[in-house]
């Protein structure tokens, strides 16, 4: 067996949603090449999808890179994810925004321009699983 360690930067969150439902849905989103899908959460994914492919011997280099990107490009990841879904009895042609939300939310805006410095993601998860998360879907 072999075994490979990549070692990423886990101080920021990918994506924008946090819980089991907001997390789909932008997986969703970037294997339909939504226009809304986080590109932090594509450039992370292409990049361990081409230490995979490196990894099973299909191709090195900035040829898995591109190999990675042509196979979600071209919608062959997203048919992979369909047929998974469609293994487990679920709709295999669903799209990210008929995922339903839950019905209690509040949206935290700044009160200025700038950047976030940091965010403290063990206070996030305790948030999240305060909400209910993971076991509540919807959390």
């Amino acid at each position: 067996m072999k075994v490979h360690v990549e070692i990423t930067d886990a101080i920021e969150p990918i994506g924008a949603g946090i819980g089991a439902i907001l997390q789909v849905r932008e997986v969703l989103r970037v294997l339909q090449q939504h226009e809304l899908r986080p590109m932090d959460l594509q450039n992370k994914a292409l990049f361990l999808a081409a230490r995979i492919i490196e990894l099973v011997g299909m191709a090195k280099g900035k040829a898995a890179d591109e190999l990675a990107l042509k196979t979600l490009k071209s919608g062959k990841a997203w048919g992979k994810m369909q047929e998974i879904i469609k293994a487990q009895h679920g709709n295999p042609n669903i799209k990210s925004e008929q995922l339903e939300l839950a019905k209690i939310k509040k949206e935290i805006k700044a009160e200025k321009d700038g950047r976030v410095k940091s965010i403290d993601m063990k206070v996030l998860n305790v948030v999240a699983r305060t909400l209910g998360a993971p076991i509540d879907l919807k959390a």
